[in-house]
């Protein structure tokens, strides 16, 4: 039976919604302020354009403390950024899973992003991608990247397996997901508008019904 897209059930999809930790001035509390600075520049510019001051300055960090935390700079810090996103939204799908099940889950995918640039369009972005088009420049940085892609991955072949799909399809649908929403934020970003997000949502939508069929 094809259901329908509705909207999802409310849920918390701000990427690490708690943000950097707050009070004292140790360690842990620096080098995650230098990581949201990261993931937010990420997304909006991408690695090229990522300067450290900025890095800085945008999580309310001391600029001298970038190379306490991450001996090896930009592209170390880069990848550790890349790695905790993916780290947030594969556990982010999981919960959706568990909760929501699989299509509600692909709305949410798309409001993971969606949210963050609700009110500039045009700087909507992935941080993972961003990592990712350092190859070749930087392969490190790229297999911390690829890493994220798959987990993600990992996790919707893991519903679809108990939905009873076979691996054989369940593992291309879910790199199917991933690669349509990463290509339809570009896509967003180019128009400025949220519109090639939500048709690709929609068409994962249709392809998830054919699929369960």
């Amino acid at each position: 039976m094809t259901v329908g897209i509705v909207k999802p059930k409310p849920i918390d999809t701000r990427v690490g919604a708690d943000g950097p930790a707050r009070g004292g001035a140790g360690r842990r509390d620096g080098r995650q302020r230098l990581l949201e600075g990261a993931l937010s520049l990420l997304a909006e510019r991408g690695y090229a354009a990522m300067e450290l001051r900025d890095v800085a300055e945008r999580g309310h960090a001391p600029r001298g403390s970038i190379y306490h935390h991450f001996p090896g700079g930009k592209s170390q810090l880069a990848a550790a950024a890349a790695a905790l996103e993916g780290e947030r939204v594969r556990e982010t799908i999981e919960r959706s899973l568990a909760e929501r099940g699989l299509r509600e889950t692909l709305l949410m995918f798309g409001e993971l992003f969606r949210r963050r640039a609700q009110n500039h369009p045009d700087r909507i972005g992935c941080p993972v991608a961003a990592a990712a088009l350092a190859r070749p420049e930087d392969p490190a940085l790229a297999a911390a990247a690829t890493a994220a892609f798959r987990s993600w991955e990992d996790a919707i072949v893991e519903a679809l397996r108990a939905e009873g799909v076979a691996a054989r399809r369940a593992r291309p649908f879910a790199a199917l997901v991933v690669s349509t929403i990463e290509g339809a934020l570009v896509r967003t970003r180019a128009a400025g508008d949220h519109a090639p997000l939500d048709d690709a949502i929609a068409g994962l939508a249709q392809a998830l019904d054919a699929l369960l069929a």
